[in-house]
Formats: structure tokens, C-alpha cells, sequence
């Protein structure tokens, strides 16, 4: 008798430790969402560059030496400034989810190792608030991308003539 209850509770321990299906599920949506997150920046990060050089080869096209003066929010700048100041952010962005991204990787092995802890649920949704800040910070960056472009005068894609 004593070996049965030492076995009911032994394995009342060890389905009490593993993560359950909502858990389960809960860290499904955020690979899911981190994946595309994911995407997202190294997308932006490109299109950033890519404007970047567009605007170092209409200078020299240009033959011009100063800045392209432009306003941003009612206030005077210039082309060169606002991407190094995009280009900056987006790096920040980049160096904090390749932390966080290892934040990620552990709580999957804790999971598929069915060790998981209290802490690992706080980790699990301060991650899901990382996710959905670097969303809103993506989509925003891209709308300020769109309106650089527009302010700097850079073709999207570049001329066959």
C-alpha cells in the first residue's frame, strides 16, 4: 500500500511540475508571434539599408556635399540624420530580441524537458509584451520609413533607364 501512494504522489509531482495545455499553447502562439516579429525586423533592417544606400547614391549622383534638408514634426532636419537615427533604433531592437530570443529557446527546452516553474510563467508573458512591442515599434518605424522616403524624394525601386 505504501508503494502505491509513494507512486500517486510521485506522479501527482511530476504532472504538477510539467506545463499544462493552456501553458502549452500559450508558448505555441508566442513562437508563432516571434517568428513573424522576427521577420518583420530583419525586413525593416533591410529596407532601412537599402533606403540608406539610395540616399548616399542620389547624393553623389547629386554631386551634392550637404545633408538634404528636410521637417520632421514641424521641426527642421535632414535625410542623412533621421536614417542614422532609424537605423540606430532598429539596431537597439535587433541586439535586445537576439536576447530575448534566447529567453525564448530556453523556456521551449524547459517545456519539451517538462520542467517548468512560476518563473518561467512570468517569463512567458513579459516575452509576449516584448513581442508586441517590437510589433508596434516595426509597424511604426515602417510608416516613418514610407514618410523618409517620400520627404527624401528615393525611388522604391530603382530606374531601368
Amino acid at each position: 500500500m505504501k508503494k502505491y501512494i509513494a507512486s500517486f504522489i510521485l506522479i501527482g509531482l511530476i504532472f504538477s511540475c510539467s506545463p499544462s495545455e493552456q501553458k502549452v499553447d500559450k508558448l505555441t502562439n508566442l513562437l508563432t508571434e516571434w517568428k513573424a516579429t522576427s521577420k518583420s525586423i530583419n525586413d525593416l533592417s533591410s529596407q532601412v539599408g537599402d533606403q540608406m544606400f539610395l540616399l548616399e547614391t542620389k547624393k553623389e549622383d547629386d554631386q551634392a556635399s550637404e545633408a538634404i534638408p528636410i521637417s520632421v514634426n514641424g521641426e527642421a532636419s535632414n535625410c542623412e540624420t533621421e536614417y542614422s537615427n532609424l537605423r540606430e533604433k532598429v539596431d537597439e531592437l535587433i541586439i535586445s530580441w537576439k536576447e530575448n530570443t534566447n529567453s525564448v529557446e530556453d523556456l521551449t527546452t524547459h517545456m519539451t524537458a517538462g520542467k517548468w516553474t512560476n518563473e518561467d510563467d512570468e517569463n512567458l508573458e513579459a516575452l509576449k509584451e516584448e513581442a508586441k512591442k517590437a510589433k508596434a515599434n516595426v509597424d511604426l518605424w515602417l510608416i516613418k520609413l514610407e514618410e523618409l522616403q517620400t520627404k527624401c524624394n528615393l525611388e522604391s525601386k530603382p530606374s531601368n533607364t
